[in-house]
């Protein structure tokens, strides 16, 4: 677990289906994804899985954002795993509509960053992004991250590709 002054990054499990399927059923927040439409809930729990079982096979992954005034209070996810190309590890986040603007996901993805150069053997994350998506680039910016003109996490025409370093931090 990983502590903030106002949040709690935990693992997820099963019972964090409410928070994932809310955000990927979201319109407003899957328009910048890969699919660029919500998931049906088959993709939903698929997704969720997928975080699960990443961190058991790798030790680290994606978390749950919790209040640390209130851990039952969800607000979305944020974390660090392999792309498909397994040479490489980004961040990825979402957020509850309810929750934006707070600047909720760029305290929790500082520390995941901290917390993934500080407890794996990683040097260096990735971060991708549509260029319409300006609020995930305004993140990717905030922690620092910079253009990578030369890497191609997802072989996704138009992704822009950043990257931060652990000696960075």
């Amino acid at each position: 677990m990983i502590e903030t002054s106002r949040l709690l990054l935990r693992k997820p499990d099963t019972e964090d289906f409410d928070i994932i399927s809310e955000i990927l059923s979201s319109p407003e927040q899957t328009k910048f994804l890969p699919n660029e439409a919500p998931y049906p809930i088959e993709k939903q729990q698929e997704y969720l899985a997928n975080r699960i079982k990443h961190w058991a096979l790798n030790g680290f992954g994606t978390f749950i954002v919790c209040l640390k005034e209130d851990p039952n209070v969800k607000l979305g996810f944020v974390g660090a795993e392999f792309s498909p190309n397994p040479e490489f590890v980004d961040i990825r986040y979402g957020i509850s509509k309810r929750f934006e603007g707070k600047g909720y996901i760029t305290e929790a993805a500082k520390e995941l960053l901290s917390w993934i150069f500080n407890n794996t053997e990683h040097t260096k994350v990735y971060g991708v992004s549509m260029p319409e998506n300006l609020a995930s680039i305004a993140i990717i910016k905030k922690l620092g991250m910079t253009v990578e003109d030369n890497v191609d996490l997802y072989n996704h025409p138009g992704l822009k590709h950043y990257s931060i370093e652990a000696s960075k931090i």
